[in-house]
């Protein structure tokens, strides 16, 4: 693997870990700006077309939802210095205190995982650095 490549490979992985974090910190403007402008993210049966479709999704997040998403086996192939593709396997815990009439001031108690599954990414270098420009969230397993 050449350094290019493996310089690539980084990027395109860190931008995975930031949008997890990004998401479960409620920064919705670092987690939209890891997209390019035209970006797609399919995401439980919806397709969203753009940042402002992503940003618009995300908040639509209840202010009492707290998120937490483990990223694991984070694979890039680089296509060409401009483009790169990749897939992320993810669980995710989720809770939301106003449905649960718990605490918000408190940690949210432990429960089995909502999801787990994986992101099927496309990346593109921008003028601004890579970017995501579609993703597509696939569930292997869902809580009832």
């Amino acid at each position: 693997m050449s350094d290019p490549d493996q310089a690539i490979i980084l990027q395109c992985q860190r931008l995975a870990i930031d949008f997890a974090r990004y998401v479960d910190q409620r920064n919705i403007e670092a987690a939209v700006g890891l997209f390019t402008e035209d970006a797609v993210f399919e995401r439980k049966g919806e397709v969203l077309q753009g940042r402002d479709a992503i940003r618009a999704a995300q908040l639509r997040r209840p202010a009492t939802l707290v998120t937490r998403h483990l990223c694991a086996n984070i694979a890039v192939d680089v296509i060409d210095a401009d483009h790169a593709t990749g897939s992320v396997s993810f669980i995710l815990f989720r809770h939301d205190h106003a449905e649960a009439g718990t605490d918000a001031a408190r940690p949210a108690p432990l429960g089995l995982p909502e999801t787990v599954g994986e992101y099927v990414d496309t990346y593109c270098r921008t003028p601004g650095g890579w970017r995501i420009a579609r993703r597509v969230a696939r569930a292997a397993f869902r809580r009832a």
